[in-house]
């Protein structure tokens, strides 16, 4: 049996047992009101989705641990947001593969903490309210339009995402191809998609919270929780001092395994430390202008990667997308086309003269966030057209 529950007000809460058939469902007036049933053996807390942030890097790291240490170095050029104000915490990590991360500002994220810590019962996991969303079988993404009139999207087990209204549009032209095989939960949505273009855009009625979707998984299994490091759960420790006994055995077990070839590893130890001293030294030699070190080796290869390609974060398109989301619709402009490629989204615009178009390229540039070229313009039918390239701000 599992428990779940709304961080945040509306404080929404039901009961369900593995397989998602809802047992019990409501609404309390705050969190002191909650109550958790006899049976559950999981109390999960759900985070709003429009608070977490998933972002996916490619990290050379080789263990979970330096992937961790680097994200923040990683993505700091693509936030907005000084990363010392964010809370990092991989969600999938596998060698050679791309680190999912999620992002919560701190601040945010203490808050939730203080709120669990101060309940009468123990929280297992918080986890953002998109990854309660059922994946269809038959199709790439799942859209919902939620309560408070936003758009939920869940892609994958570790993929989600929420949107406002507006810039569903948006969202939906920046797709390459338009066979894209989508499950939509609100009807008029549906048909909103498929006259953007969408050719595989089906209904499927799965409600429009996390209360109403814990009954269509198959198996319900916790996804995304963002409980971890500082902000463990203080009755797992307890949990894992059941295991003092075994830990001990294995621990001398261990140290028994490592005397017995300490020599080799010892070896090896300082020839890691000569080399991360020399990559040190060179990647301070080649870019002096860095004043924080962490990890030399993911640091350079990285620096490395920048100078070969540009710099491109997996949330670029979202925040050029939410740029002209921004501009577009308090302008006189009418969008006709976007597009992204090459780090920049091309974006073709309308209005009724060129002095609209100026005033687009005002707009734009006044958004600290992001660059704009007018890359061309034009005259026809009594209507301007212009096309603007946007790009991430570097400065």
């Amino acid at each position: 049996m599992i428990f779940v529950f709304s961080i945040d007000p509306p404080f929404r809460w039901a009961t369900a047992d593995d397989r998602g058939n809802v047992q019990d469902r409501g609404i309390a007036d705050d969190l002191a009101a909650l109550s958790v049933p006899r049976g559950v053996s999981d109390v999960v807390a759900v985070a709003p989705a429009g608070d977490v942030t998933i972002r996916n890097v490619k990290l050379p790291a080789r263990s979970r641990a330096k992937a961790l240490a680097a994200v923040p170095y990683a993505l700091e050029d693509t936030l907005a947001t000084d990363v010392e104000q964010l809370y990092f915490q991989i969600l999938d990590w596998k060698p050679g593969a791309e680190t999912v991360v999620a992002i919560v500002a701190k601040d945010k994220m203490d808050a939730w903490h203080q709120a669990i810590r101060d309940l009468p019962f123990p929280v297992d996991a918080l986890v953002p309210e998109y990854f309660f969303i059922p994946i269809h079988p038959q199709t790439e993404a799942t859209v919902v339009r939620t309560q408070d009139d936003c758009v939920a999207v869940r892609t994958g087990p570790y993929q989600g995402f929420e949107l406002d209204s507006a810039s569903v549009d948006l969202w939906w032209r920046g797709f390459d191809r338009k066979d894209v095989a989508v499950a939509c939960q609100d009807p008029d949505l549906a048909r909103h998609l498929v006259t953007l273009g969408g050719t595989m855009v089906r209904e499927w009625e799965i409600g429009s919270d996390f209360t109403d979707w814990l009954r269509h998984h198959q198996k319900f299994e916790i996804t995304g929780n963002l409980l971890q490091g500082a902000y463990r759960p203080r009755h797992h420790e307890q949990k894992f001092g059941r295991y003092k006994i075994a830990a001990v055995i294995l621990l001398v077990a261990a140290a028994i395994q490592f005397i017995s070839s300490g020599y080799e590893y010892f070896e090896l130890a300082s020839a890691s430390r000569r080399l991360d001293g020399e990559i040190r030294k060179v990647f301070m030699d080649t870019f002096p202008q860095t004043t924080r070190i962490v990890d030399p080796r993911v640091q350079f290869e990285q620096k490395v990667r920048e100078l070969r390609t540009g710099t491109i974060g997996a949330g670029e398109f979202q925040i050029l997308l939410s740029a002209v989301a921004r501009v577009i619709p308090g302008s006189q402009g009418r969008l006709e086309e976007i597009s992204f490629r090459d780090n920049a989204m091309i974006v073709t615009c309308v209005t009724k003269d060129f002095a609209g178009l100026d005033q687009l390229k005002t707009r734009f540039t006044e958004d600290s966030a992001v660059d704009v070229e007018l890359l061309s313009s034009g005259s026809r039918d009594e209507r301007v057209s212009g096309r603007f390239r946007i790009s991430q701000a570097r400065g």
